[in-house]
């Protein structure tokens, strides 16, 4: 079977997360469970990371009407934690910004004129490593409380920041 990869334009800011996705791609397996970059996510009972839970709620949003709940897949679109472990971040980025044409009829979409889902990618790709590797079962996760306190702190930080400008 070919696998043929359909390549569209891409703006700027894809081109740019892209060139960030293979700055970033060795780094990969140093962020199994905590750290910074593509795929660092933290679970704890069940709950995640405020980013973790961001890849969640892209997930639902733009990726789960094809590949089913709790990235598990369907009957058209794959099973996305498993496309996670086999072909890392550089290839997952890769493919929500160009899309993909699996073969006539089968087709990924592109989402590089998505601003939401492409600055979430880093976020998506940690919800997918958590479900696969990470112990995160399926459905909605709740965030770390002493997180999500710190997640707010740091928005209400730049809010203020921003109203002062």
């Amino acid at each position: 079977m070919t696998v043929c990869v359909r390549f569209r334009a891409i703006p700027v800011f894809a081109l740019a997360l892209l060139g960030f996705v293979t700055t970033h791609a060795a780094a990969d397996d140093e962020n199994r469970m905590t750290g910074e970059g593509p795929g660092a996510f933290i679970v704890e009972d069940g709950k995640v990371d405020p980013n973790t839970y961001e890849g969640y709620l892209v997930y639902t949003r733009a990726c789960m009407a094809c590949h089913g709940p709790d990235g598990m897949g369907s009957s058209f679109a794959p099973n996305l934690i498993r496309v996670v472990e086999r072909r890392g971040w550089e290839n997952f980025a890769g493919t929500i910004a160009a899309g993909r044409e699996v073969q006539p009829g089968q087709v990924m979409p592109s989402f590089a004129d998505d601003p939401y889902v492409m600055g979430n990618i880093p976020n998506l790709y940690s919800y997918m490593r958590a479900r696969g590797e990470g112990g995160l079962g399926r459905g909605r996760p709740r965030i770390i409380e002493s997180m999500q306190e710190q997640d707010e702190e740091k928005d209400e930080a730049a809010e203020e920041a921003s109203a002062e400008d």
